[in-house]
C-alpha cells in the first residue's frame, strides 16, 4: 500500500477582517450567513481519526434500533409549530473539498471549528494550555457567564494525548444561543494532531451516547431548549473551490441546494449517524462487499471514503487507477445502495490528480477533491483509505466529504433518520 494513502489535507478557514465577521441576515427566510477566509494545514488521517474516535470510548451506551420497526417510504419531517423558533445557516468555505469549518462563538470569542457528525464532545483550545500547538490557535478565555465544572478528560491516541477540563459557557450559532454548554478545554497537548491543524476546536454532532460523562452535546441542548423549527441539521458542501457557498443549517435544510428529492434512511445505532446499506456495487456488479448488508456512517469530519482493510484493498484492485491518469474515462462507477436507492459516484467524484509539486489539478469544474497531497510526480489517486472500525460499531464504511459533497445530507433527531439528496452544484 502506498504510503501517501494515509495522509489527508485538513483545511481550515479563518474569518477575514476585510470581509467582516458580522452576521448577514436574509430577512425572507431567517437564514444567517457568515463569510469566511481559508488557510491550510496538514495532519495525517490516522492521527485525526484516532483522536475523533478514541476520545469517545468512555461512556458507551449501546442503543440498537430494529430497522423492521421503521417505515422507509414517504417520510417527511414535521416542523414544530412555534413560529418563533429559528432556522439558522452558517456559511462554510470549501478549500478543495477536504475539510469544511465554520464559526462558533463561545463566551465573548469567535472560533473556527470542525462541525463533526462523527464525534460528540466539544473541544476547544484554552488559555490554560501553554504548549506550542495550543498557542498557534485562538485560545478560549472563560467569560463572565462561564461556570467551573472541573471534570477531567484525558484522551490517548496514536501519536499523543490531550488533557482537558470540562467546564461550561454560553455558546452562539448565528442567533441561536445556548446557556451552560459543556466545553472540553484543552489544557495540555502532547502530539501534533492540533499543532498541525488550523482549526481551533471540534464541535461533535453525534449522539449523546458518545459524549463523556453523559453530558449533552451542543445539538442536544439546542433540542432541549426547543430553539429550532425542526430538530434537524444539514450540510451542503459546495464543490466550488474558494467559494463561500458551503453551509451548515440548523433547523432544516435549504431546498434551493437540492437537485432532486430527498430519501431518508433510519439510524441503526444511536452512536454514530450509522445507517444500513444494501450493497456496494462496482459498475452495477455485486462484488461481495455486503453479503448481509453493510453498516455505513455519514461523517462530516472525515474527508475520504473509508472501508474495512480487506474490502478497501479489493476496491482499489477493482478500480485499478493508473498513476499516470491515463484510464480516467474507463474507471467504474461506484454505487452505494441504501434502502433501495442508488447513490452513484463517478470517477470524477472519487479521483484526484496531482501536479509534479504535489498540488492538485481539479479533474473538471465539477469536483476538486484533494485528500492526499504528497509525491513528486503527476499522478491520479483514489480518495479512499482503509480503516478497520472495531466492534460494536464496526466493521463499517465511512461516507466522508467526498460522498457528502455530491449528496446534501440531513441529520434528523426527531425521527432518527439520515437523508440524502443530490446536491445542486
Amino acid at each position: 500500500m502506498n504510503q501517501f494513502l494515509f495522509s489527508l489535507l485538513i483545511v481550515t478557514i479563518h474569518c477575514g477582517q476585510e470581509q467582516g465577521s458580522f452576521l448577514q441576515e436574509k430577512q425572507d427566510n431567517q437564514i444567517f450567513t457568515i463569510k469566511l477566509k481559508e488557510t491550510q494545514k496538514i495532519v495525517t488521517a490516522k492521527e485525526m481519526y484516532d483522536f475523533l474516535s478514541t476520545k469517545q470510548t468512555y461512556f458507551r451506551q449501546h442503543i440498537p434500533i430494529d430497522i423492521s420497526e421503521i417505515e422507509f417510504g414517504g417520510y417527511v419531517p414535521k416542523l414544530q409549530e412555534n413560529e418563533n423558533r429559528k432556522k439558522t445557516s452558517l456559511k462554510l468555505h470549501n478549500f478543495r473539498n477536504t475539510q469544511f469549518t465554520g464559526p462558533i462563538t463561545v463566551g465573548d470569542q469567535e472560533f473556527q471549528v470542525i462541525f463533526d457528525t462523527g464525534s460528540a464532545n466539544f473541544w476547544i483550545d484554552s488559555t490554560k494550555c501553554k504548549n506550542e500547538g495550543c498557542r498557534q490557535h485562538t485560545q478560549y478565555q472563560p467569560s463572565l457567564r462561564s461556570k467551573h465544572l472541573g471534570y477531567a478528560l484525558n484522551v490517548e491516541f496514536g501519536t499523543g494525548d490531550l488533557n482537558g477540563e470540562i467546564n461550561s459557557d454560553v455558546v452562539r450559532l448565528g442567533e441561536i444561543e445556548v446557556e451552560d454548554q459543556n466545553i472540553a478545554e484543552i489544557i495540555e497537548e502532547n502530539g501534533s494532531v492540533f499543532q498541525n491543524a488550523g482549526f481551533d476546536g471540534i464541535v461533535g454532532l453525534g449522539y449523546p451516547s458518545m459524549a463523556a460523562y453523559n453530558f449533552n452535546p451542543l445539538f442536544d441542548n439546542i433540542m432541549q431548549e426547543k430553539k429550532l423549527k425542526s430538530n434537524q441539521f444539514s450540510f451542503y458542501m459546495s464543490n466550488q473551490v474558494n467559494s463561500y457557498e458551503s453551509q451548515i443549517t440548523f433547523g432544516g435544510y435549504d431546498a434551493a441546494k437540492l437537485d432532486g428529492e430527498v430519501h431518508y434512511h433510519p439510524v441503526i445505532d444511536q452512536y454514530y449517524w450509522m445507517i444500513q446499506a444494501d450493497n456496494i456495487l462496482v459498475n452495477g456488479k455485486d462484488e461481495g462487499f455486503c453479503p448481509k448488508g453493510c453498516k455505513v456512517v455519514a461523517d462530516t469530519g472525515t474527508s475520504l471514503i473509508t472501508g474495512p482493510f480487506e474490502d478497501l484493498m479489493k476496491l482499489l484492485d477493482l478500480t485499478n487507477i493508473n498513476d499516470d491518469c491515463s484510464n480516467l474515462n474507463e474507471l467504474p462507477k461506484l454505487t452505494f445502495r441504501i434502502g433501495g436507492v442508488d447513490y452513484d459516484l463517478d470517477s470524477k467524484d472519487y479521483i484526484m490528480e496531482l501536479r509534479d509539486d504535489g498540488t492538485e489539478i481539479p479533474l473538471n469544474n465539477d469536483v476538486s477533491a484533494s485528500a492526499f497531497i504528497q509525491g513528486t510526480s503527476s499522478r491520479c489517486i483514489g480518495a479512499f483509505m482503509p480503516l478497520d472500525i472495531p466492534d460494536p460499531q464496526g466493521p463499517a464504511w465511512i461516507l466522508g466529504d467526498i460522498f457528502l459533497t455530491k449528496y446534501l445530507s440531513i441529520y434528523d433527531r426527531d425521527a432518527n433518520m439520515v437523508g440524502f439528496g443530490k446536491a445542486k452544484h
